[in-house]
């Protein structure tokens, strides 16, 4: 084992900002984007709401999208390494939407390899590993990344998720599964587009680059829920209970607690339940497992950007003295079952 795997950098945009610290600024300020789409109508004849980009055409779709929300992002991510030219190739592991109405396997591939071809990238990738896996994705990739670290396979890597709704096939399949918050639907959301990048680095590769780190890995899992949303099934919070306890796990041993929870609650009936199940559950980990932090409530749901979106945050909070303390735990859930949960010490830092 080589070690812990800090997070030395992040970028992101996302609906309320175009870089991690306005993006972040704006969510503390509790700034919506969310507005109506200008041109898409729902089911009813009412214009669809969104939280959409503030510089991007609205009519523009697929992996064009994709990689224009990525490459601002990816390039802030990436600006410590500017001038290190003793780390160049590295791996980078990306997690996209689960396939779906408007998202193809072509499109992923399109953006795997149009994340390899950005300009103005102070690295280059030697592996683009990308996952469908949806909202858990990003965090997905944090935990496969950041394992392969600790056993040694390589000391520097990226880490990031993107995702955008704003496809015509796409809203309608939200509003046809009556997801689309608006005046019929209840337990629904408001569609966002966002990406989000960190660098994690080992210590090793710290030192030798001569970089301070913002946070620690402490733990990342993965679980699965087989009580799905959109079926007829009870969900009783099993995958995530059972993800948030092999995250925490490692805290019990030095009487430690969680003291900030960030997720992708989105309004759905189904996500609070789940969380509500760990809250009873696994509430011992927690200073308090109900105030969480849910930023699709301001920059809608961003998908597989979540997990990404959500260090990017906490990082930015502890940088800025308003994280309420040291330990912050990340989960998100797809719907496909993918459950991901993550634990970063921000105290723990070189």
């Amino acid at each position: 084992m080589i070690g812990p795997v800090h997070i030395v950098s992040v970028g992101a945009r996302t609906a309320l900002g175009l870089r991690a610290a306005p993006s972040a600024s704006a969510y503390r300020a509790g700034i919506s984007a969310v507005r109506e789409h200008p041109f898409m109508i729902d089911q009813s004849g009412d214009p669809m709401p969104g939280a959409l980009d503030s510089v991007l055409d609205p009519a523009m779709t697929g992996p064009d999208r994709f990689l224009a929300l990525a490459a601002s992002a990816l390039r802030e991510a990436c600006q410590p390494m500017a001038g290190q030219s003793a780390i160049r190739s590295v791996p980078m592991f990306v997690g996209l939407p689960e396939i779906r109405p408007g998202f193809t396997v072509a499109d992923a591939e399109a953006i795997r390899k149009g994340l390899t071809e950005c300009d103005e990238i102070p690295l280059e990738f030697s592996a683009s590993h990308i996952s469908t896996r949806g909202h858990a994705a990003g965090l997905a990739a944090l935990a496969a990344a950041s394992q392969r670290m600790e056993q040694g396979e390589f000391d520097v890597c990226v880490v990031g998720g993107i995702d955008s709704y704003f496809h015509p096939d796409t809203m309608e399949w939200l509003d046809e599964h009556r997801q689309l918050a608006g005046a019929v639907a209840r337990s629904a959301f408001v569609p966002g587009e966002g990406a989000g990048f960190c660098l994690l680095m080992t210590e090793r590769a710290l030192d030798r680059a001569g970089l301070k780190a913002s946070a620690r890995v402490r733990s990342a899992a993965t679980a699965r829920e087989t009580q799905l949303i959109k079926t007829q099934d009870l969900c009783l919070g099993a995958g995530l209970t059972a993800v948030v306890a092999q995250a925490a796990d490692g805290l019990r041993l030095r009487g430690e607690t969680i003291s900030a929870v960030i997720c992708d609650l989105n309004g759905e009936r189904y996500r609070g339940d789940e969380w509500g199940f760990v809250c009873l559950r696994l509430s011992e980990h927690f200073d308090d497992p109900t105030d969480y932090w849910s930023p699709a409530e301001c920059w809608g749901d961003v998908g597989a950007a979540s997990g990404p979106l959500f260090v990017m945050l906490a990082c930015e909070a502890a940088n800025r003295g308003y994280l309420k303390g040291p330990l912050a735990m990340l989960w998100a859930s797809s719907e496909n079952g993918l459950r991901a949960a993550a634990v970063i010490d921000t105290a723990d830092s070189r």
